[in-house]
């Protein structure tokens, strides 16, 4: 008697499907731990009129963090990585570099933004503060007025210098003894945190080890969006998930008869764009440069 046949896979949504989703569907695909590296704060706030050394842009900046952090982990994400500062930020000069660590600790951890953490029930860490003796106050807070356990924990992430990413490795092996990776992951984080799967950055198309926090790299799909700050809305959060979840599951363990169907697209791959290219917007701006129109396909 011959076996059942097994039960077809269902096809995956449209995207105009999976934008209109309940958040139950969407959470089902979503990537358990990502990151997000935003950049052009100031830029976000010079736009929306906001005095960028005043403490008003540390205050407005947060409550916009706020409000795309909660999207994002309303959709799904379950870990959000997110650097707090970077090499970047710390060899600045001038009145924000003055203010930073000021700003991070005054609206990071203050009773306003414990009390969003608490609104949104959001687990919230700190993760590389040993190279900021500062902020060691800061991340015990952080440990004892947000949850012990949660499905929404907010990752914030140290690295002034690349080499405190190796200082914090190295003193953690030879403190813990740990012979595996796992073993490394629970005495640096604490838990076996999920691999991270989800990168989103801005503007160039860059990697950074201070933007990947360590150990925890897994096969990263990444993103880059031009908007600044943390001016992304749902709606283009989705198209990144409905992308990261069904658009580019293209691989497959048997590879027999693959390469002879890209020939029909054959103008598509000889003629292709190189991604990361771009352009000046006046002198101090990069913008990505216009991707061209899909060479004609001969699909017959």
């Amino acid at each position: 008697m011959s076996k059942p046949a097994a039960p077809a896979t269902p096809p995956p949504p449209t995207e105009a499907e999976f934008l209109a989703a309940p958040y139950e569907q969407v959470a089902a695909v979503a990537p358990k731990a990502m990151v997000f590296a935003p950049g052009g704060t100031r830029r976000d706030a010079a736009l929306g009129g906001v005095d960028v050394n005043s403490d008003a842009y540390a205050r407005w900046t947060f409550d916009r963090m706020s409000e795309l952090f909660a999207t994002m982990f309303r959709n799904g994400v379950q870990h959000l990585f997110s650097g707090t500062i970077t090499p970047n930020q710390w060899k600045e000069v001038g009145p924000y570099r003055g203010n930073l660590i000021r700003w991070v600790i005054s609206y990071l951890a203050s009773e306003e933004a414990f009390e969003t953490y608490a609104r949104h029930g959001w687990r919230v860490r700190m993760v590389g503060w040993q190279s900021i003796p500062e902020f060691q106050e800061m991340a015990e807070l952080l440990v004892a007025r947000t949850p012990k356990e949660s499905t929404r924990t907010l990752w914030w992430w140290v690295a002034p210098t690349y080499e405190s990413i190796w200082d914090l490795l190295l003193a953690a092996a030879h403190q813990s003894g740990a012979r595996t990776r796992d073993e490394l992951i629970q005495f640096v984080y604490g838990e076996n945190v999920p691999l991270i799967s989800l990168y989103l950055g801005f503007a160039k198309p860059e990697v950074s080890p201070a933007h990947l926090p360590p150990l925890l790299e897994g096969q990263v799909q990444c993103y880059w969006t031009v908007r600044p700050g943390y001016s992304l809305d749902e709606a283009e959060f989705r198209r990144i998930l409905y992308d990261y979840a069904y658009m580019r599951t293209t691989w497959r363990p048997d590879k027999a008869g693959r390469a002879e169907k890209a020939v029909p697209y054959k103008n598509v791959w000889r003629q292709g764009p190189t991604l990361g290219l771009g352009r000046r917007l006046g002198e101090e701006f990069w913008y990505p440069a216009a991707t061209p129109p899909l060479p004609d396909v001969d699909e017959s």
